[in-house]
């Protein structure tokens, strides 16, 4: 299903603000194969989703630095039409001028109405909102790795005989040390910007645990202006995922937990996709010269 969050944002305009209590104007449209739902801004031209629930019991509100939640409130809707309605609903609020940060808010809202579906309860969109306020959650902390390692890791992903055992192994708690662990597989991802194979590794990455096989990716990975940007090689994960939401949502937050506040800027990094495919090799780690 693709709803087109980011089309439907680009092409809402400003509304005027207006306040009336509780209520605030939305300047909405109806999300595509899911019309009980809405996106586009508020009244202060924020991207926002509003979602419907088959009850209206009301919640506490939760606030952060950059995503605004508010469950059960009367929202004036107004429409492309011009045509104009009061509607109880929830709305999740993404409060940053950033477009790059509002543009991942409406990537990952698709993820969101994939999710809830249609008709949800409000127990089903406060389970959908808590996984959206943990994902902002990680945007506000310091980046956990580089932007070049990460793209070598998506890389690797998506060039996987199957990248849906790939995302399930990604940053997998049976083993944290390497970068993608299943079964008796132990995977390392290591990106070069330098074109030298030159990497670092830790004691245990070298020696895997009895009856597993350790495996090295290495790839060269350079920054161009006309490459693949970080989120369009997001994009082409997601559609190899077919459709798996739970995926798909482990693939945006483990994005989100490796990029952290630096997310904004690394989104639109583009990267040789060429070099990236012709110079990955794989090795056996038992074979990396160590002091065993």
């Amino acid at each position: 299903m693709q709803t087109g969050l980011r089309e439907l944002l680009e092409s809402t305009p400003h509304p005027s603000s207006i306040k009336d209590g509780d209520t605030t104007r939305y300047h909405v449209k109806p999300v595509p194969e899911m019309m009980t739902h809405y996106f586009g801004r508020d009244s202060n031209g924020y991207p926002c989703l509003l979602l419907r629930s088959a009850d209206s019991t009301t919640k506490a509100p939760i606030r952060l630095s950059e995503i605004e939640v508010r469950f059960a409130i009367p929202c004036r809707i107004l429409l492309s039409d011009g045509s104009e309605r009061t509607e109880t609903l929830a709305a999740i609020i993404c409060t940053t001028s950033d477009a790059v940060t509002q543009d991942y808010f409406a990537h990952v809202c698709e993820t969101i109405l994939r999710i809830v579906g249609p008709t949800p309860s409000l127990q089903d969109v406060i389970e959908a909102v808590r996984r959206l306020v943990d994902l902002f959650q990680k945007l506000a902390r310091p980046s956990s790795r580089s932007v070049i390692g990460l793209f070598g890791e998506l890389y690797a992903i998506h060039r996987a005989s199957s990248p849906q055992v790939a995302v399930e192994a990604w940053r997998s708690t049976i083993d944290d040390r390497f970068d993608f662990s299943i079964e008796d597989i132990r995977l390392e991802v290591k990106a070069s910007s330098t074109r030298q194979r030159a990497h670092n590794f830790s004691l245990e990455q070298c020696t895997p645990p009895p009856e597993t096989v350790g495996v090295l990716i290495s790839l060269f990975v350079e920054t161009s202006g006309g490459g693949l940007s970080v989120l369009e090689l997001v994009e082409r994960i997601e559609r190899q995922l077919d459709d798996n939401v739970g995926l798909i949502l482990k693939l945006q937050e483990t994005v989100a937990e490796g990029l952290g506040a630096t997310i904004s800027t690394a989104l639109a990094m583009r990267f040789d996709e060429n070099l990236a495919k012709s110079s990955l090799q794989i090795y056996e780690l038992d074979k990396i010269p160590a002091i065993r």
